[in-house]
């Protein structure tokens, strides 16, 4: 019986899941550069040779220009570790900065919800237990402070 691990590799070689093997190179690939980098790469592909970077902001096309030989050197160091991942084959790396807006979660802003309070306070604490009838009058009259 194979193991899952092995179920795995063998579906990820097979040729429909060739996108798949790429991505997981980039993966591999983008976690060799300086995470200083790496927060402002939006994605990267590869096209006639060519890995191009997609950043989300000028300054980061700036910092690519600056590390270029950096990255020109970890890619042949890449090679030689990752044999699986014959599919970079680049010759040139590439960056540009994409105009579309980055789509970002937004976050609910907390915010204080004031209302007119609706209870009345007029209940009666039909209770044995004095621990609990003290609780109730408690509240009763808590609600009677902050009627309006």
């Amino acid at each position: 019986m194979k193991d899952s691990k092995s179920i795995i590799s063998h579906l990820v070689r097979q040729p429909s899941m060739k996108k798949y093997a790429q991505m997981r190179c980039y993966e591999n690939w983008l976690a060799l550069l300086p995470q200083s980098f790496t927060s402002m790469v939006r994605f990267v592909y590869t096209k006639n040779d060519t890995l191009f970077f997609v950043l989300n902001h000028p300054c980061a096309k700036m910092e690519f220009n600056y590390k270029r030989n950096l990255i020109k050197s970890l890619l042949k160091e890449f090679n030689a570790r990752y044999p699986e991942c014959t599919c970079l084959c680049v010759k040139e790396v590439q960056a540009f900065v994409t105009n579309q807006p980055v789509e970002e979660e937004k976050q609910p802003t907390p915010s204080a919800i004031f209302y007119v309070e609706q209870a009345k306070g007029t209940f009666e604490a039909q209770c044995d237990d004095p621990t609990l009838k003290a609780l109730f009058e408690a509240i009763k009259q808590t609600i009677l402070t902050r009627t309006c």
